[in-house]
């Protein structure tokens, strides 16, 4: 299985990625887990996730062209790999992040994006867990956490554009994608919350 986490930043996405990743492990003592994140989720990748979060770059295209590169990398040296061997794939933001950020946050074309993925041969995941969450409230996260980002520090309107990116994405694909609110309750609670509309799916219930 294929699964990745998406949301805004301050969603949670790191804490319940790990937290899944761990579940999935001692559910399935026998079976590969793998747990990663894009961008920079492969060796040599780090350097392209400091140059599309630092905030240098000018070109309107270099971030897009950044993350599929990223992406071809990391596919091909982690993530196909481990599909090869029957891994369970737990990612912390895939190709919807680019579409949500780059499309309905930079305007770009979809078209463009929908192309490459297609042409690229990206493996599509069987489940998307999508946390939304008022960008307001993950602002106010991301503030307490620190060390913002180039993306971070664009401020609520910027994120309210790709959290419309993430629901209209959602809409796109209803069977691949699980939304899951995230703006109150704590982390376990959330977490359980997750397992609960996995397995309600039909999901891990062997």
């Amino acid at each position: 299985m294929f699964i990745t986490f998406e949301g805004i930043d301050g969603s949670g996405k790191s804490t319940q990625a790990r937290l899944f990743s761990d579940w999935l492990t001692k559910k399935y003592s026998n079976k590969k887990i793998l747990l990663t994140r894009e961008p920079g989720g492969w060796m040599g990748g780090e350097l392209l996730r400091e140059m599309v979060t630092d905030g240098t770059l000018k070109h309107q295209w270099s971030e897009a062209y950044l993350f599929m590169l990223d992406r071809c990398e990391h596919i091909a040296k982690v993530i196909q790999p481990a599909l090869d061997l029957n891994a369970d794939i737990v990612c912390e933001r895939y190709h919807d992040s680019t579409l949500a950020y780059q499309v309905w946050g930079r305007g770009l074309p979809l078209e463009v994006f929908d192309t490459l993925a297609l042409e690229s041969k990206f493996p599509v995941p069987d489940i998307t867990l999508f946390l939304d969450i008022p960008p307001a409230l993950a602002a106010t996260r991301v503030a307490i956490r620190g060390n913002i980002d180039a993306f971070e520090s664009e401020g609520i309107m910027f994120m309210s554009k790709i959290r419309e990116g993430y629901l209209l994405l959602a809409k796109r694909s209803p069977k691949r994608w699980i939304t899951i609110d995230v703006s109150h309750g704590t982390v376990e609670e959330i977490f359980e919350v997750i397992i609960d509309s996995i397995l309600t799916r039909g999901y891990f219930n062997d």
